[in-house]
């Protein structure tokens, strides 16, 4: 699970922001987990607040881009084709400074941290240390000297092939990439939090994610009704799901549409992924409709069944971007509270996600965010910059205070200001042109008589 997550220099966070999990307030009416060895309890939701461009998605996109650099430097970044950052670009410091990322997360009962800094080119520093007891144990550091060289420093419990990994380790791939990629043990574990433990579900991944709800749809009967139960909750009129093969007709189709595009004989080689059906209930029994055929709201559900199922079964992360886009403000309540429920909420899920939807801080909603789950984005008006701020800073007395009453006054900003002065003249000058256009149509009217 994840304790806290830090980034700096990536889109429009400059300086570090960092996200944090750790309770701060005793919670018994949600699925708080403890985390004996660092002494916390870890949140099963974090919400993020703020207005349109304040850097919202950002902050998540981070995340997607540290899993990125984890699971591919090694294996698919080019040698020379650099770390694909994307630093703050409306200030010279944020285009020639790194960018760093680093996160907090438990596995096996165990605190590890694990970061690293980047440039355009290479890898400037990286390291992970665990906290066995409590307290910080280096397991290796990475930096580098003026000369591009890279140096490691190990603690003793870190132990393995370690001279193997620094002679593949390129520049711009991670020490971890090329650890797990040759086995080492721990390196692994570590990476595999990123594969397994982190699911994120942004616009442009909505193909694997739906890939996701076909695989769990494919291993049994149980996944099956879990799908089920959760697809007809959402009250879509939909009763069942169906995966179809694609027949030879279609599929030569395919193949002629991509005949110019794509290697001679690729298609051949290529399986097709079965095509997703939604079963409507009918007076003439089940109708089966293709996806592009449903409401944007039933793709965007569509699109969490698989991710929002795996990650309660497994006890891992879910980030969503804008899970508030597309669906009913009732029905995102609900998911959010299946993640806060602890008789539902049983392996220590979390789900990370922003949103516009001030209703979710109602004192009567059934999403039961508290004070410490919430954190507010705001962009700096000279700079340009995020800034993230933790709702608890506002010294809000949790159960007591209307949160979304307050919010929407302004209290705790993160809102949109509109400057009215913009608007003098929008509209009325059309007006006014429009009447001198008919006083000039009634002269030439006149004249032409």
């Amino acid at each position: 699970m994840l304790m806290r997550f830090r980034v700096s220099n990536h889109a429009s966070l400059l300086e570090e922001q960092e996200l944090s999990l750790v309770a701060t307030d005793k919670h018994d009416d949600i699925a708080a987990t403890e985390v004996p060895s660092a002494g916390v309890r870890a949140l099963p939701v974090l919400a993020i607040f703020g207005a349109n461009a304040s850097g919202k998605s950002n902050v998540l996109r981070a995340l997607a881009y540290m899993q990125q650099a984890v699971l591919e430097s090694h294996a698919r970044w080019l040698p020379d084709g650099g770390t694909n950052r994307h630093p703050f670009l409306l200030s010279t410091e944020g285009r020639e400074d790194s960018s760093a990322f680093a996160v907090d997360i438990v596995l096996d009962g165990v605190h590890f941290e694990y970061g690293f800094e980047i440039d355009d080119g290479q890898v400037r520093e990286e390291w992970l240390r665990s906290y066995p007891e409590g307290r910080p144990r280096r397991l290796f550091e990475r930096s580098v000297a003026d000369d591009g060289v890279s140096h490691y420093e190990y603690g003793p419990s870190f132990r393995g092939r370690r001279r193997l990994i620094e002679d593949v380790v390129r520049p711009n791939s991670l020490y971890l990439s090329a650890g797990a990629g040759n086995n080492h043990e721990v390196l692994r574990r570590i990476q595999h939090w990123f594969h397994r433990g982190l699911r994120v579900a942004l616009d442009g991944n909505f193909g694997p994610r739906l890939e996701e709800t076909r695989r769990l749809w494919e291993s049994g009967e149980h996944s099956r009704a879990e799908l089920r139960r959760l697809l007809q909750f959402a009250d879509l009129g939909i009763a069942d799901l169906a995966f179809v093969e694609i027949d030879d007709e279609e599929k030569a189709r395919l193949m002629e549409a991509t005949a110019k595009i794509l290697a001679p004989g690729f298609m051949e080689k290529y399986s097709v992924p079965p095509r997703v059906r939604f079963v409507h209930a009918s007076e003439e029994g089940p109708v089966a409709l293709d996806l592009q055929e449903e409401s944007s709201g039933t793709r965007t559900w569509a699109g969490l069944l698989g991710p929002v199922i795996s990650t309660l079964n497994s006890g891992s992360l879910l980030v969503v971007d804008e899970l508030d886009a597309r669906l009913h403000p009732h029905l995102a309540a609900r998911l959010v509270a299946l993640f806060q429920d602890p008789e539902r909420n049983v392996n220590g899920a979390q789900l990370l996600f922003n949103t516009h939807d001030a209703t979710l801080l109602a004192p009567h909603s059934e999403a039961m965010l508290h004070r410490d789950q919430i954190y507010l984005a705001t962009k700096d008006a000279r700079t340009g910059a995020t800034e993230l701020t933790a709702l608890v800073d506002f010294k809000v007395r949790d159960g007591v205070e209307n949160l979304e009453k307050r919010y929407l006054a302004g209290r705790y900003g993160a809102l949109p200001f509109f400057d009215e002065e913009l608007l003098v003249g929008i509209g009325a000058k059309r007006g006014i042109d429009e009447a001198g256009q008919a006083a000039r149509d009634e002269e030439a009217e006149g004249a032409h008589a």
